[in-house]
């Protein structure tokens, strides 16, 4: 299995540097998403914001969400997992980077997000699968 198969029949979650904070929160909240991509106008990954940016660039700096910009307080792009690579490269990744999101990206384009959750998805159904094959090679 490889990401694209992971992410595959899922809107790209993305939000412009020139929204605000709080149409930023919004829209995460909306989705259940802890984190999305900044894109700017040409479609270029610029970074990715998370609750922990809201969390800590503006409730503890008690900065004003409707007034901040998200481009000022995105976390910068530490790390990125392309298409054909497997969920345990980006697992791999996630832990070396200390983040629970990975941009995903298609040679130079930008298309979608992956997140721990997807990855728990991923072992929890490969595991099932395993233990019904082992369940049918015990009842031979």
């Amino acid at each position: 299995m490889l990401i694209r198969d992971v992410i595959r029949n899922r809107e790209p979650y993305a939000t412009r540097p020139t929204a605000t904070v709080q149409e930023a929160a919004e829209f995460m909240a909306a989705r259940n998403i802890g984190a999305v991509c900044v894109v700017d106008e040409g479609g270029r990954l610029v970074g990715v914001f998370s609750e922990r940016d809201v969390l800590n660039r503006v409730i503890v700096a008690k900065r004003d969400p409707n007034n901040v910009k998200v481009g000022d307080v995105t976390s910068e792009l530490r790390a990125v997992i392309r298409c054909d690579e497997t969920p345990h490269q980006a697992l791999e990744r996630m832990e070396l980077i200390g983040s629970r999101h990975l941009p995903v990206v298609d040679g130079e384009r930008w298309v979608g997000m992956l997140s721990i959750r997807d990855l728990l998805r991923v072992e929890v159904g490969e595991q099932g699968d395993e233990l019904k094959l082992l369940h049918e090679y015990i009842q031979l």
